[in-house]
């Protein structure tokens, strides 16, 4: 793969890229059961979380859903997981502490070491779906060394969206092609390509659980594909 030496900006999407969404729910799914004195399923549970918000998240994208934040989203899919499992009386407070699980993710482990190498020559910036509020405590927790936060929540929609990489690539005064969309999903980068952004595939085979990882297609079609957020400062 032909070197990229003219990015100046790198963009890297967060919930499955950098940080490992489904077993951190797993996990937090199994202390609010033991906190509740409850049985289900936690790995269908996460599975059923992260499918219904990129359910809803699309019915925004197409415009039949006025625009929800990850956390009103996140919450609406949890009352109708809790209503489908037949689950009653949780207090909004807890409901409310388990719902914030997705503040509290933990990083994949080369994520934290792979942004402080890119830092080092490139402007680093999350673009995700996530809303900022949400975004900030989520990068405290993990202690990502952003030099830069962009929630889709300032373009009033959610990736695939091409108004999010045009927005983002304008907020940094730069060309699309001075920049670089990283994310271990294929549709995240089609959509960067379309508008200009060169791309980056990272590969995480676990993110959906032990061997379920993204469905992407011939990889080709991206500038750079690897293994590790480590490797890509070799490719620029």
């Amino acid at each position: 793969m032909e070197p990229k030496n003219n990015i100046k900006a790198i963009f890297l999407d967060v919930f499955g890229t950098v940080v490992n969404w489904h077993q951190s729910i797993v996990n937090e799914s199994k202390d609010f059961a033991i906190r509740n004195c409850l049985k289900f399923d936690q790995i269908s549970f996460a599975d059923g979380w992260r499918s219904g918000f990129r359910s809803l998240q699309a019915r925004v994208t197409n415009g039949q859903r006025e625009y929800l934040s990850m956390d009103d989203i996140h919450m609406e899919v949890l009352d109708e997981l809790l209503r489908d499992l037949g689950i009653q009386g949780i207090s909004e407070e807890e409901k409310l502490y388990f719902n914030r699980s997705w503040h509290r993710l933990s990083p994949w482990e080369d994520s934290v070491q792979g942004l402080h190498s890119l830092k080092e020559n490139h402007v680093v910036s999350a673009l995700s779906n996530g809303n900022l509020s949400m975004l900030v405590a989520l990068s405290k927790n993990s202690k990502l060394p952003w030099d830069c936060i962009l929630s889709t929540e300032f373009f009033g929609t959610y990736k695939p969206d091409p108004r999010v990489y045009i927005g983002a690539t304008g907020l940094m005064g730069m060309k699309a092609e001075e920049t670089l969309m990283v994310a271990a999903h294929a549709y995240d980068l089609d959509a960067a390509r379309f508008t200009g952004m060169k791309t980056c595939y990272v590969r995480r085979p676990n993110e959906f659980g032990t061997g379920k990882g993204d469905r992407h297609g011939d990889l080709a079609r991206f500038d750079i594909v690897t293994d590790s957020i480590l490797e890509i400062p070799k490719y620029l």
